[in-house]
């Protein structure tokens, strides 16, 4: 059975006392707090989500302390946070038929659209859509296919300055929209379309329309957290649950959209579990380290990762143009060091950042701007590899303000500094000022055999304490990769599946 937000195995990890406790059964145990940071248990069990817990609306990485920074003291929350206000979505629930068409008096290429509720004619709304886009997404068979769900028009031919339209009107009783156009020279009609009007709505041209289909469709923003609200964020779900159920899977992919790390619990204890996860959603991402790679000490080993020594924090493969958008660590054996070694530290990236943003602007823009080196140099199983490639710390979309990405990582920050030599030192003020506020919004606890911890890896910054490896003692993690275009596009999948999406069947 699932629950409206949560399905059964969608749980929140409960903050357990900070004192050291012996592992139960293979109960993952709490273990000492990060030096600034926080420290919670994995409790090996799966735990319901309480039903009256509020979820903040998602966020748009703006440096706003309400909706970015400070998300608990939002009071403007919803029950389901990927609710869409697009015409997609009220289309499903009410009847829009066409009341009237024409031509804009403003502007002649501008068709325009009356529609009413069918339920309620008194409520009636606007739209308007450029002629030429209506031209160039005609659903008639010679411009577009709709096995394929792609568009055939011949562009070769296709004429943007001489397309007019001779008349429009509703047809089919107002479901649809007919529109005839002119030829290039003696102004008789030389095609028809046809629109169906929830197709049209679902492609408004309103902002707000706009806005909540890229939010619902394209990339649904994020809720950043700190350290303070690591146990409220995180969930957890049944590995079992996720790989045979639609539904699980799909509140699984939301849930590391909006969070950026989320627990699988009861996983079987064998290598081939993040493969089995990585193909139930599209396939593995292959890197020069393979597909699985084991995490265990090795001698003479080319990657820090694998040594039983502390791990500092660090996104993987900041040297790849398009690196790896998810990780998958399935623990196997966990450490027994009474000291607490072994333990996974997390914090999330993009809160950092927005700290940064807000606390320090002048050191944000230098962490968002500056080209950084990063390198792999080494040989494995694809034989050796010697990779660079040059970006920012905190990557920014082209509005300024979204963030995009995440790169930090010490071992790869290469020691060529292509940068002005003026620059140099405000830049390590900056990284200085960065890896604090990291720490400090680090959160410290250790996964038991059978967890798979999955997080962002554009996003979420992690790392390990150090253990002492010995026969006796032995840490033993398998770990795999996935993309995140074949994340979105799965939960796409799933969405429409259930209903929930747009007509793609009659235009992409």
């Amino acid at each position: 059975m699932f629950l409206s937000r949560s399905v059964s195995s969608a749980r929140r990890l409960v903050v357990a006392s900070t004192a050291m406790k012996p592992p139960l059964n293979g109960v993952s145990e709490v273990v000492s707090s990060t030096r600034n940071g926080r420290s919670f248990a994995s409790s090996g069990m799966i735990r319901k989500a309480p039903l009256t817990t509020p979820l903040a609306a998602p966020n748009n990485h703006r440096p706003s302390p309400k909706s970015t920074l400070m998300p608990e003291e939002d009071t403007d929350r919803c029950e389901d946070p990927f609710h869409s206000r697009t015409a997609s979505s009220s289309v499903g629930r009410t009847r829009w038929l066409i009341s009237e068409a024409s031509l804009s008096n403003d502007d002649r290429s501008r068709v325009v659209l009356l529609v009413l509720n069918a339920d309620d004619e008194a409520l009636t709304r606007r739209y308007e859509f450029p002629a030429i886009w209506l031209r160039d997404n005609c659903q008639c068979e010679a411009c577009f296919h709709a096995g394929s769900v792609s568009r055939v028009l011949n562009w070769e031919q296709f004429d943007v300055e001489r397309v007019h339209v001779a008349a429009v009107q509703p047809v089919d009783g107002g479901h649809s929209l007919e529109v005839l156009w002119e030829g290039a020279e003696n102004g008789a009609v030389v095609h028809r379309s046809v629109y169906n009007v929830e197709w049209m709505l679902e492609r408004s041209f309103r902002q707000e329309d706009s806005e909540a289909y890229l939010e619902e469709w394209y990339r649904p923003a994020p809720e950043l957290w700190g350290a303070a609200r690591f146990h409220e964020v995180i969930q957890e779900f049944s590995y079992a649950d996720v790989l045979h159920e639609d539904e699980a899977l799909r509140q699984w992919i939301e849930a590391l959209i909006r969070y950026g790390v989320v627990m699988i619990k009861n996983a079987p204890l064998t290598e081939h579990e993040c493969r089995r996860l990585a193909n139930r959603v599209g396939f593995i991402r292959k890197t020069h380290y393979g597909e699985e790679f084991i995490v265990k000490a090795k001698e003479g080993t080319s990657n820090v990762a694998y040594l039983s020594t502390p791990l500092q924090m660090h996104t993987d493969l900041p040297y790849y143009e398009y690196k790896p958008g998810c990780n998958l660590l399935h623990c196997l054996v966990q450490s027994k060091d009474a000291g607490g070694g072994g333990a996974n530290l997390i914090a999330d990236g993009f809160y950092v950042a927005e700290r940064v943003r807000r606390e320090h602007p002048d050191q944000f823009r230098l962490l968002s701007e500056t080209l950084v080196n990063w390198t792999d140099i080494g040989e494995d199983e694809g034989g050796k590899f010697h990779s660079i490639y040059r970006a920012p710390v905190i990557c920014i979309s082209r509005d300024g303000q979204r963030l995009e990405r995440i790169n930090h990582s010490v071992p790869q920050r290469g020691s060529h500094f292509c940068v002005p030599i003026e620059q140099v030192d405000r830049w390590y003020r900056a990284m200085h000022r960065f890896v604090r506020i990291l720490h400090e919004e680090a959160v410290q606890f250790r996964t038991a055999p059978g967890d798979i911890l999955t997080f962002s890896n554009i996003r979420a910054i992690h790392g390990r304490t150090g253990y002492r490896d010995t026969v006796q003692n032995t840490r033993h993690l398998v770990g795999a990769y996935l993309d995140w275009d074949e994340i979105y596009s799965k939960l796409r999948v799933l969405k429409t599946a259930a209903n929930k999406g747009p007509k793609e069947n009659v235009g992409g």
